[in-house]
């Protein structure tokens, strides 16, 4: 469904990965495209005669069960989010089909059976590590990166007041 040919493709296996990804297609003037897992049916995570980054490898679940909070790698699908935060009887409000990537259904709202009591999976975002497009790593949550944590949600809408 999507035919577009990178030049290069960068799989990462970790965030030094992706720092390096980054610097390079900047200082080398390519185009990027950004890949949270494969395949992505709308082809936005490849480009024409650029560089993709692709975090596929970059899985990992972590749950806290004391603090009901999952860190999920940007390679992970809702499947094996589930498998492991279903083991200490908790849930994340994701998608429906097991075989979605978290990163980019988290980052474009992520509608799911549990949304009318929990939210989108947006909405429940409380934390992000981001390599930005200059190199640097940054951690966006409630007290650091405020306005990139807001905008990783949403950005919510425009106020009439």
């Amino acid at each position: 469904m999507v035919d577009k040919r990178p030049l290069l493709i960068a799989r990462c296996a970790d965030a030094a990965d992706v720092i390096a990804a980054v610097n390079f297609g900047r200082d080398a003037k390519l185009p990027i495209a950004i890949r949270g897992r494969w395949p992505q049916r709308a082809g936005f995570g490849s480009v024409d005669d650029g560089l993709v980054i692709d975090m596929s490898m970059m899985k990992g679940v972590r749950v806290d069960p004391k603090n009901r909070t999952v860190r999920v790698g940007p390679g992970c699908t809702t499947g094996d989010v589930d498998h492991a935060t279903h083991a200490f009887g908790q849930a994340v409000p994701f998608g429906i089909i097991s075989t979605t990537g978290v990163a980019g259904l988290t980052l474009s709202g992520g509608h799911g059976y549990l949304g009318r009591q929990y939210g989108l999976a947006s909405d429940n975002l409380i934390e992000a590590d981001v390599v930005l497009a200059d190199g640097s790593f940054v951690t966006a949550n409630e007290v650091e990166n405020v306005d990139l944590l807001w905008a990783l949600r949403g950005g919510g809408g425009i106020s009439e007041s």
